[in-house]
């Protein structure tokens, strides 16, 4: 009798314990949920979220949950230390279709390898959907969104399967299609073809992200307006972002660097117009800004330093304004494949400064008194020509330069500074250059310890009551 009144204490102690648990971490991390919050242990994860109601909070105990789950409702999963959602290399992992759900401190890895299906770790399908501190790792896509107006992924770190530089590689790290007025901060994505790719997305916002690393592009758009990158780092990617088919975008205070190779860019756009590209590092790039069929765009304050190109242009581009820029130490700061051209590079008052231009400034005011024609003719001759570029430190190049200063008419393309500076402009950059750091985090440690005393007075009482 006294062995089965101690099993039955020591049963109802576990009860109270999981009562207690999912308790105390509901008011430490939700503590605005409105029903309170419920533990799902390992195995129990399909049935709790069947069962939740709109406003529950879900709370994922330590351990493997096997995907896939799904999210029918507006609540709130979190994951507690250790708990791990593994949808064991098939499908997507965690569908997220409510409006309003949020989703954090989760760890999903796992996903399927097909395409076709677009496996991924997070399908985002609902609006308002927010996705903080997630940690995603052996996926396909990281985080699939259609239609999720209103989106927020913030403080995430998402891994793929693609090796750096590798083009033929599959999945996106965080994949937009059709979703306005999203918001992605303070993210680590790396390994994924693309970084980030929007389609049809409108008022993207990007800031103070990580995405380097890639197959392809940090960030690729197509048919995106009026989005916002601000504060980023994009480096060791074949093009830091690849903008297409884009206009009114803001790209400020951001760092493109070390995307070299054949064909690698810090920023390219494609049919691209009417943007502001304001403050930006462009550093160690094969071409720093490459430009096709785009027009009308305002590259201010940017420092682009020991690149091959510093800006190549064709000549589908019309009305672009360099201004305020330092060029420093580029093989090539200026490359275009027209003699007359409507781009300027100046404002009317104010130039760019250009390391290797010889300044004369007799009157001391900061502006050369000489005008300074970036495009050299062994440019404009290796542009419609690259082979030749391994020709560039020649004698004969050399010669050809030193010609050009002193015989204006030798100059290929009328492009012209009529303002360059003699020293280089203090270029304003404030791009984040570590990893998201960790936000102040749910103090799990003192809900585990309430939870053990809880435990411990249990199991006091449990003791007393059976020696009676």
């Amino acid at each position: 009798m006294r062995s089965a009144r101690r099993a039955d204490a020591v049963r109802r102690a576990a009860v109270a314990l999981a009562v207690l648990a999912a308790t105390a971490l509901a008011a430490i991390v939700t503590p605005a949920a409105s029903q309170g919050a419920v533990l799902a242990a390992p195995g129990e994860a399909p049935r709790v979220l069947a069962a939740a109601a709109d406003g529950d909070t879900v709370i994922l105990a330590a351990g493997r949950h096997a995907g896939p789950l799904a999210i029918g409702r507006r609540l709130t999963l979190i994951g507690a230390p250790g708990a791990v959602v593994d949808g064991g290399g098939r499908g997507t992992v965690l569908d997220v279709a409510a409006d309003g759900a949020v989703v954090r401190d989760l760890a999903v890895r796992g996903s399927g390898p097909r395409v076709l299906t677009v496996d991924a770790a997070v399908r985002v399908r609902g609006r308002s959907v927010r996705l903080e501190r997630v940690r995603i790792a052996d996926a396909l896509y990281g985080i699939n969104a259609e239609r999720a107006t209103g989106l927020v992924v913030a403080d995430c770190r998402l891994a793929g399967r693609v090796a750096p530089g590798d083009e033929s590689g599959s999945g996106n790290g965080i994949h937009l299609w059709y979703t306005a007025g999203a918001t992605v901060e303070r993210d680590t994505v790396e390994g994924f073809l693309d970084g980030i790719y929007l389609s049809f997305t409108e008022g993207t916002h990007i800031e103070a992200s990580v995405l380097e690393r890639c197959g392809r592009y940090g960030l690729h758009t197509m048919y995106c307006p009026s989005g916002r990158l601000i504060a980023n780092r994009m480096s060791h990617n074949v093009a830091g972002c690849a903008i297409m088919f884009s206009n009114h975008l803001t790209i400020e205070r951001n760092e493109f660097s070390h995307n070299r190779g054949p064909r690698t860019y810090g920023i390219l756009l494609r049919d691209c117009s009417d943007g502001a590209f304001v403050d930006n590092r462009l550093v160690d790039n094969t071409v720093a800004v490459f430009m096709d069929n785009s027009n009308r765009n305002l590259l201010r304050g940017n420092l682009v330093e020991d690149c091959g190109w510093g800006a190549l242009l064709f000549s589908s581009c019309d009305g672009n304004t360099f201004v305020g820029n330092a060029f420093i130490n580029d093989d090539y700061p200026v490359a275009l494949d027209m003699r007359f051209t409507a781009n300027r590079f100046d404002d009317g008052h104010a130039g760019n400064y250009w390391s290797d231009n010889a300044p004369y400034d007799l009157d001391g005011d900061g502006v050369s008194d000489v005008p300074y024609s970036p495009v050299s003719t062994f440019a404009f001759v290796s542009k419609q020509y690259p082979d030749l570029a391994i020709l560039a430190r020649s004698p004969a190049v050399a010669a050809l330069t030193v010609a050009e200063r002193v015989v204006p008419a030798l100059r290929p393309s009328e492009a012209v500074d009529r303002f360059p500076r003699v020293s280089p402009p203090r270029v304003v950059f404030a791009a984040r250059a570590d990893r998201p750091a960790d936000r102040a985090r749910p103090a799990w440690g003192a809900a585990a310890g309430f939870a053990a005393l809880s435990l411990a007075g249990i199991a006091g009482l449990a003791r007393g009551r059976s020696a009676a």
